[in-house]
C-alpha cells in the first residue's frame, strides 16, 4: 500500500484542522486560552504536517482582512498581529496571497515566510495553535464565514 502523497495529505488536512479548532473554540465558548490547551486539538496541531500548520496559519490570516483580530498579550499575540498587518498592507488577492505552489511550499511574501517559519516550528507548537486560535477568533464569531483561499 503507498502512501499518501504529501500535497494531498496536506489538502486534505487544511480543512480537518481548522475544523477541529472550529469545535474545540465551541465547546470553550470562543474562549481561546482554554481552546489551547485542549488535549485533542493540540495533538491534531501538533501532528499536523508541519506544511498543514503554515498553510492554516496563512489562510486564516488572509481570512481575518478587515477584522480585528483577537488580543493576546504574549508572543502568539504578536505573531497574530503581525499576521494582521501584513494581510492590511497586502495589495494583491487571494490567489496572490497564497501563491501558486498553495498549499505547498513557498508560501510567498513576508506573510508566507512567518507562515512557514511557525509552521515548521516543532518545538512551540503550543505557540502556534494559540497564534492560529487568535486569527481563527474572527471567524468563529461569525460562522457562516469559512476560511478558504477565496475570501
Amino acid at each position: 500500500m503507498t502512501e499518501t502523497p504529501l500535497p494531498q495529505r496536506v489538502a486534505m488536512q487544511i480543512p480537518q484542522v481548522i475544523n477541529e479548532m472550529t469545535e474545540t473554540l465551541a465547546k470553550y465558548g470562543g474562549t481561546v486560552g482554554r481552546a489551547a490547551v485542549d488535549d485533542g486539538l493540540r495533538r491534531c496541531w501538533a501532528e499536523a504536517e508541519p506544511e498543514t500548520r503554515a498553510c492554516v496559519l496563512l489562510t486564516l490570516a488572509w481570512s481575518t482582512r478587515g477584522d480585528d483580530i483577537a488580543f493576546s498579550d504574549d508572543p502568539a499575540g504578536v505573531y497574530a498581529d503581525d499576521f494582521g498587518k501584513y494581510v492590511e498592507a497586502f495589495e494583491g488577492d487571494s490567489e496572490a496571497w497564497h501563491g501558486a505552489s498553495f498549499p505547498m511550499m513557498p508560501l510567498p511574501g513576508t506573510a508566507g515566510a512567518l507562515a512557514s517559519s511557525l509552521g515548521f516550528e516543532r518545538e512551540e507548537t503550543d505557540l502556534t495553535l494559540k497564534t492560529a486560535l487568535l486569527l481563527k477568533t474572527s471567524l468563529f464569531r461569525d460562522p457562516t464565514r469559512m476560511p478558504s483561499p477565496d475570501r
